[in-house]
């Protein structure tokens, strides 16, 4: 078990590093199931160990995993290609997993910033800057991995990915509502 783990690990760490894409992990229902339950336990030890998480991160976790399975087997159908939605999928939550506890916390130290924005505080610039170079990464990642399942442009696999981002947010609206600022 430790040996196919560590196997899993490497593989992913070659799909970040963009040296191969998601075809190299074995299309299994049990592997996708263990790379999204890992990719929830870690968001969630992240989200609780942060001294401000954001409202609802639960549901946010929750919504956010739902819609990016179904977007993947929906799309996935739309192209007559079912065979690739583990293996993709595994390959789209196995690399979030590896980016999550970096980003969440940086995330969160930046949003402050972003939902009162005063003249007089800017966010910190090392913080802003280590983060927008981990979100770039993310989304080559992520862009490197639709283009390959899908066999699209990487304009096509931006918008793709772009469009799940946007789908999860109006699901969780529309569950839910947008928060209320606080006044």
């Amino acid at each position: 078990m430790l040996v196919n783990l560590r196997a899993l690990f490497v593989r992913l760490i070659d799909i970040v590093l963009l040296r191969s894409g998601p075809e190299q992990l074995p299309a299994s229902p049990g592997l996708l199931t263990i790379v999204v339950a890992m990719n929830v336990a870690v968001s969630a030890i992240v989200y609780s160990l942060l001294a401000k998480p954001p409202l609802h991160w639960q549901l946010q976790l929750l919504v956010g995993t739902v819609v990016t399975l179904v977007w993947f087997r929906v799309a996935f159908g739309f192209v007559n290609k079912p065979e690739r939605f583990l293996q993709t999928s595994a390959a789209v939550f196995g690399t979030n997993t590896l980016f999550v506890p970096a980003l969440i916390p940086m995330v969160a130290e930046l949003l402050p910033f972003l939902e009162k924005p005063e003249p007089t505080a800017s966010p910190p610039a090392l913080l802003s800057l280590l983060a927008a170079v981990l979100g770039i990464w993310l989304l080559t990642v992520q862009v490197r991995i639709v283009r390959a399942a899908f066999e699209w442009h990487f304009i096509a696999a931006i918008i793709f990915i772009f469009g799940m981002n946007f789908a999860s947010a109006l699901v969780y609206g529309m569950l839910f509502g947008v928060p209320a600022k606080p006044g």
